[in-house]
């Protein structure tokens, strides 16, 4: 639909909070325990509702919907991992490479995944002053009426969505086990110690060398001072001093590209232990907001001149280190503590703008919640595979603090909010537990959907799909909820009859509906849904053929995200990672805070963009599927 709204007006406001994966179980419980006072006056004076999601529930799914008022078929993003049906592999929805960058350019590396407007760039169209700071799905920043610093989706300095680096010389040592941690998702540079002295390098970027891409590399020397628990970091001219169990302040690197180029980029390390061995953490190299190699945000400058007023700050669009938490290579306060510098960084930036917010439309959005229920899920999960008690004693507190923690954020916004001004507070989805991985395409394999030209090799079941015999093969999963028909004149080596399509994905939901747990007998999946019924738009096309809701306790694997197909159906979940939202959406709704009356009583994330066009006085044609909810 189209916003209704009139002739542009100059005196209301609108401010959209997005708070990432705030659930409505948990919420209401506190706040009936009267530990969210700011969220209940909310509901007591404005209004609180559900707030329905999309399919999938995952996060750049439901950000895009939020911004843009139309179903993934609108704007092109149906899950974090699309595949390409030309060579079957899988291509990250957040971060998608420009193949026409010939030149190789920094600044043109990366086209924007998102492929319809959202509602501050139809703000900035209509002369309406715009700020969003951190939405997801924004980066590369696009130029708006405004200020924007692009969220999640945003890469460190070598192009990945962040990989971090583990110094120690203890890679085969039995106390570490890192000799065994085949699957860690850091860089594991192996150091030698010469007295009190350890040489090593920090990685860069690449470049083009001698006709191939290579690694630029910079020395960086550490010194020792056992005495005193601590070691002094030396990069060029630069120095910085860390103790044992702390955090540096920002290193500052600067690389040589060749020709003139350089690229600078700024990391964070945390000192684990000196010895018996030694442990050196170094955080994803992130663009420096002072001279940014990405394009992160607008006006160019922006990104710099903010860091002159809060600090320097992390750009990377998932800061919070979740794979170097899983690994080992941070400690559960390490991990915390980083998460509350940045929770710091994200106020400073929420609290500044607020004062410079005069007119127009604020989005701005925290996602350490979403990080933080991840991890820590299982504290609130007895039955939970990797359930502890000692560890859920311990830190069984750390999600509710989250959610108090956001109650006086949004109690001191408040403060800031006038009669003219409506305020949405949301959050995209939210949680449930995860207890088992899904192989979906060990279950493909199975029924003779998907045949493999030999035994999984490994324990990741071959992933990339490089076992895969496509000349046989009907049906694939890819991604977190979706699965594809292997398509004559769509995918590369297609064997399904476009004539056959319809039936085939009728028999694999109907099959996949009847999945149950072999331990337990439970149902696994709720339901299964056909892309062509749940999708609409210029890109429903480019959808999945089918997406699978799970219920609560399972999803699909990290194998099957990335094309492998382990040996078994099912694996028990003894990661961290015991949390999560990609199961059917129906579990897992998010919540609407508004500080005026909302006319519905069941709104869904397409009502937010035409509710602010409406509110803002913007009358735009852009075919919003939602309904204006004030």
């Amino acid at each position: 639909m189209g916003c209704n709204g009139g002739q542009l007006s100059t005196g209301n406001k609108v401010i959209v909070f997005g708070i990432d994966g705030l659930d409505p179980n948990i919420m209401e419980k506190l706040m009936a325990a009267g530990q969210l006072p700011t969220f209940q006056k909310l509901s007591a004076e404005g209004t609180y509702r559900r707030l329905a999601t999309t399919n999938p529930a995952e996060s750049p799914v439901v950000w895009s919907s939020i911004a843009t008022g139309k179903n993934p078929g609108g704007h092109g993003i149906f899950d974090f991992i699309h595949r390409n049906p030309k060579n079957y592999l899988p291509e990250l929805s957040l971060s998608i490479i420009n193949p026409r960058n010939l030149t190789n350019s920094y600044r043109s590396m990366f086209v924007h995944p998102r492929k319809s407007k959202a509602f501050w760039q139809i703000c900035s169209e209509h002369g309406v002053p715009v700020t969003v700071i951190r939405w997801p799905v924004t980066f590369p920043a696009q130029k708006v009426n405004g200020k924007l610093l692009a969220g999640l989706g945003v890469p460190d300095i070598q192009g990945n969505l962040g990989r971090y680096t583990l110094y120690t010389n203890a890679l085969r040592s039995d106390q570490t086990g890192l000799a065994d941690k085949v699957e860690m998702k850091g860089l594991i540079r192996e150091v030698q110690r010469v007295g009190n002295i350890i040489d090593s390098v920090v990685t860069g970027p690449t470049t083009a060398k001698l006709g191939r891409r290579q690694a630029v590399e910079i020395p960086m020397q550490i010194r020792i001072n056992p005495g005193n628990e601590a070691i002094t970091i030396q990069v060029g001219r630069d120095t910085y001093d860390v103790r044992v169990g702390d955090w540096s302040n920002w290193m500052r690197f600067t690389f040589n590209l060749g020709f003139g180029r350089r690229v600078k980029g700024i990391a964070r390390c945390y000192l684990n232990q000196i010895h018996p061995d030694f442990s050196l953490y170094l955080s994803p190299i992130q663009v420096d907001p002072a001279d940014a190699v990405f394009p992160i945000c607008c006006p160019d400058d922006y990104s710099m001149r903010l860091a002159g007023e809060i600090g320097e700050y992390h750009t990377l669009g998932m800061p919070e280190d979740t794979n170097a938490f899983e690994d080992g290579s941070l400690s559960v306060d390490a991990f915390l503590e980083s998460c509350e510098t940045i929770m710091r960084e994200r106020e400073r930036m929420l609290f500044r703008e607020l004062e410079h917010f005069k007119a127009g439309v604020f989005a701005f959005v925290f996602d350490t919640t979403d990080r933080i229920q991840h991890t820590f899920w299982r504290t609130q999960d007895t039955e939970h595979p990797f359930f502890d008690k000692v560890f859920a004693d311990k830190y069984g507190h750390v999600i509710e603090d989250y959610y108090r923690r956001m109650d006086t954020i949004v109690g001191e916004l408040l403060k800031t909010v006038d009669s003219d001004t409506l305020l949405l507070a949301l959050s995209d989805h939210g949680f449930s537990t995860f207890r088992k991985s899904v192989h979906v395409n060990s279950w493909l394999t199975q029924l003779g959907l998907m045949v493999l030209k030999a035994p999984p090799s490994d324990a990741e079941g071959d992933p990339l799909f490089k076992n895969v015999d496509w000349g046989k093969t009907r049906a694939y999963a890819l991604g977190f909820s979706s699965v594809y028909l292997n398509l004559e004149g769509r995918e590369r080596e297609g064997i399904v009859n476009p004539r056959e399509a319809a039936q085939l994905k009728r028999k694999i939901a109907l099959d996949l509906a009847e999945l149950r747990d072999s331990s337990t007998g439970e149902h696994v999946i709720k339901q299964v849904y056909d892309g062509n019924e749940i999708y609409a738009g210029k890109y429903a096309d480019e959808s999945p053929d089918l997406v699978i809701g799970f219920r609560p306790g399972y999803r699909a694997s990290w194998q099957t995200a990335i094309g492998g197909v382990p040996a078994p159906l099912f694996s028990d979940n003894l990661k961290k990672w015991s949390g999560d939202h990609l199961i059917d959406p129906s579990y897992v709704p998010g919540v609407l805070f508004s500080n005026q009356q909302i006319s519905r009583n069941d709104p869904t994330v397409l009502d937010i963009a035409p509710t602010v066009l409406n509110y803002i006085g913007v009358d735009d044609n852009a075919e919003l599927e939602g309904h204006v909810l004030v």
